[in-house]
């Protein structure tokens, strides 16, 4: 697997156009994760920290896809790839639960069955993110969309992805776990062409998964799920789409069944 975050270009390109300067927090390398699992909950809980993270923030040298080919990034080598996604619905249907259910996410199931040659697509959510003008400083508010993240991170584990497919799938489990499965985030822009905190994504190749990830809790007031956090590595590759478009959709993955093929991004 490797990571993925928002990118903030935090200062012109250099002049070929194929380079952003920006930085990217990590979870520290602390012994503290020797003897506690990270942690981050999601709500204001008593008694204890509402998280154990010790970030710390690098500065990054950002790729252009564009400038290096885009069609050379395929998903089972670097973990992503763009993929062409067209949907009929308009900007302001996208704040219509009821159209994206009937409309985005078909269009989404189609797109990843074609290309992937999937037999099945479950769309586990979706999310619409939208920046306040304020961010990255704090309002001290709750905000009324998602914002975006510079902390580098993996959705899933392969173990978190598996029990998700026990609670899903119930007796067809062992069906789907003897199979190929995986699990993919596909993320585009429903206004471009775009270039405001674009997606940062880390080239799985350079990723050292052993020793460059640690599994996290993020915890819910009634659930918790399984994410990877990233610890700092020099040697990472990072790359982000300039000027993506709407039909431009980047697709990359959490978890992958088969090991020989990049686990994800």
């Amino acid at each position: 697997m490797s990571p993925s975050a928002a990118v903030e270009v935090i200062h012109d390109e250099e002049q070929d156009g194929s380079i952003v300067r920006s930085s990217m927090y990590y979870l520290d390398r602390t012994p503290l994760y020797d003897v506690e699992k990270p942690y981050s909950m999601r709500y204001l809980p008593d008694g204890i920290p509402q998280s154990n993270y010790k970030k710390v923030k690098y500065p990054i040298a950002v790729k252009s896809m564009r400038k290096h080919g885009v069609e050379s990034f395929r998903l089972n080598e670097c973990g992503f790839q763009r993929i062409e996604l067209n949907t009929k619905l308009s900007y302001d249907e996208f704040w219509d639960n009821q159209r994206v259910q009937e409309v985005y996410i078909e269009e989404v199931k189609d797109a990843l069955k074609a290309e992937l040659g999937a037999k099945h697509v479950h769309v586990l959510d979706y999310a619409v993110r939208k920046r306040h003008e304020s961010f990255p400083i704090s309002t001290g508010k709750e905000y009324e969309y998602d914002q975006p993240t510079a902390l580098a991170h993996i959705d899933f584990t392969v173990e978190e992805v598996e029990r998700m497919i026990k609670v899903l799938y119930g007796d067809r489990t062992d069906e789907i776990l003897k199979g190929r499965w995986q699990a993919i985030n596909l993320w585009k822009p429903i206004k471009g062409p775009l270039n405001d905190w674009p997606l940062g994504l880390c080239d799985a190749r350079s990723l050292d998964f052993e020793n460059d990830t640690i599994p996290s809790d993020i915890v819910f007031d009634d659930f918790f799920t399984e994410n990877l956090q990233i610890l700092h590595n020099p040697n990472f590759e990072w790359y982000y789409l300039p000027d993506q478009n709407t039909w431009e959709a980047l697709i990359f993955k959490s978890a992958d069944s088969e090991e020989a093929e990049a686990p994800g991004t």
